[in-house]
């Protein structure tokens, strides 16, 4: 495997433009939908079998350097994950209509996305970041709808914004380090006279893409307008390229920041609170989904802005993270999917598979002996030292048990807007098939993934027994503050 990682490293970026192939023969065009769950797939295996190994391409730009680290190997895991299982879903989505522009678009914005997350280099990185945004605007609009023209045009806006930042963001920190690699970065940043513009500049481009408090506005426009599969992706998989950016530029380890740190908490806290908020008032099942993005992000956001705060503690904080990244994404792009779904006109089965589709939601909301109660469990582990001295310290168990809270309450309105129609596309068998196993992934993939060795072991059964209460009570509070305003809403 070690002779192989390196073929499988340009492998998993080639092949996607590779497949662009058939979009320009007329004989292949027919084919191409039936390549998208296949695409992602050495990406895949690159991130769950291959250990550490890096590829240079003197050749490329200023000279590449592409690389799969315990890092990229947890975003490289779920974004191909995603991208198969969503691809499967899209090969019976997929109308005739306009179905090749959606496959190049498709296709574009999958080589972005994994590019982005094995590039090295400065250049490569830019490059990837730049070809997912804005080949992601052909998703977005893809429907040809009013309001996926209004989406599309307000993500294209805060996309060019959001890009400006970034690229300035790594000019001057590459001007500073000399280098065109992106690990000289955090310490040339952390050194600089101009480090505070610096990190303003990178948390607010790579903030477009995460959903942060204040440049979310095109998240909750775009997911609900494109289709189901482009949807998934862009929740599940897009959005966490932002957060890789902050994690592979930003100064965490080198030096603690604490304004900086307590002004993400603070945002973080927003975006998980006020995320839910107005995701409670949506009336489409995605809509509710998208805001339910951004208050996950909150948590995330939330814990991004711990570890640029305690440099000591930026490793572990980091690692966990991802850890809640790769839960999230595979738990909400099963759920995106579950949108398109028509459930079954007998009682007992309709039941059971509104049970398998709110099961990644109650995953979410940190449901004990889950994926989503192991991914909390580490993030209350690694929060709980007591040695974090900056201001919004203490309240981040407070915090993160509101976000429980609010994370269970939008999965109830979820619940209660989901309204499946007839299961739609050419090609229902896929449609299923697609659900199914991004539901599998969602349920059993995180128990089997090694974790860094810097993130508390893994909460099995006897463990999470001890625990079972503190995950359960915010879940039990927002059943019962539901349970109470729908009994108020009766009586009116």
């Amino acid at each position: 495997m070690n002779a192989v990682a390196p073929h499988l490293l340009l492998l998993s970026v080639v092949l996607p433009f590779g497949a662009l192939a058939l979009a320009l023969w007329p004989g292949g065009r027919f084919f191409y939908r039936y390549t998208l769950p296949w695409l992602p797939l050495p990406a895949l295996c690159l991130g769950m079998l291959a250990p550490d190994s890096s590829l240079e391409l003197p050749w490329l730009l200023n000279g590449g350097l592409w690389l799969v680290d315990d890092l990229r190997r947890t975003f490289l895991v779920v974004t191909a994950l995603v991208w198969s299982v969503s691809g499967l879903f899209a090969v019976g989505y997929l109308k005739r209509v306009h179905q090749t522009r959606f496959c190049v678009f498709w296709t574009l914005t999958l080589a972005g996305n994994l590019g982005l997350i094995v590039a090295a280099d400065i250049a490569s990185f830019y490059s990837f970041f730049a070809l997912m945004t804005f080949a992601g605007y052909g998703l977005v609009v893809h429907e040809g709808t009013v309001d996926a023209n209004r989406a599309g045009r307000i993500y294209l806006a805060m996309a060019v914004a959001g890009e400006m930042a970034i690229l300035a963001g790594l000019l001057m920190s590459a001007e500073l380090a000399d280098s065109a690699r992106l690990s000289d970065l955090p310490g040339a940043i952390a050194r600089s006279e101009q480090r505070d513009l610096i990190v303003l500049l990178l948390l607010a481009g790579f903030g477009v893409k995460a959903g942060l408090p204040l440049l979310h506005f095109w998240l909750p426009l775009a997911h609900p307008v494109a289709p189901t599969p482009a949807s998934a992706v862009l929740s599940g998989a897009m959005i966490k390229a932002g957060l890789l950016g902050w994690m592979l530029t930003l100064p965490f380890g080198e030096v603690s920041m604490p304004v900086w740190g307590n002004a993400l908490v603070l945002l973080g806290v927003l975006g998980a609170l006020g995320g839910a908020a107005l995701g409670l008032g949506q009336r489409r099942a995605k809509a509710v989904l998208a805001y339910s993005s951004i208050s996950q992000m909150g948590l995330m956001v939330l814990m991004v802005g711990a570890a640029l705060a305690e440099a000591q503690q930026a490793g572990t904080l980091l690692a966990v993270v991802a850890l809640y990244g790769l839960h999230h994404g595979l738990a909400k792009g099963s759920l995106f999917l579950s949108t398109a779904l028509a459930l079954p006109e007998r009682r007992s089965g309709r039941w059971l598979l509104w049970g398998l589709i709110a099961l990644p939601g109650l995953s979410l909301a940190g449901l004990p002996f889950t994926s989503g109660s192991a991914a909390k469990l580490a993030m209350k582990d690694v929060l709980a030292p007591p040695d974090y001295h900056f201001a919004m310290a203490s309240w981040l168990p407070a915090f993160m048990s509101a976000g429980a809270v609010a994370t269970m309450l939008l999965i109830l309105r979820f619940l209660q807007v989901q309204n499946q129609g007839a299961a739609r596309g050419d090609n229902v068998l896929c449609l299923w098939l697609g659900w199914a196993a991004s539901l599998l992934a969602s349920v059993l993939l995180f128990w089997v993934l090694p974790w860094p060795e810097s993130v508390p072991d893994k909460r099995w059964l006897h463990e999470m027994l001890a625990g079972a209460w503190g995950l359960t009570w915010p879940m039990l509070l927002a059943i019962g503050s539901a349970a109470v305003v729908a009994c108020l809403f009766r009586q009116r």
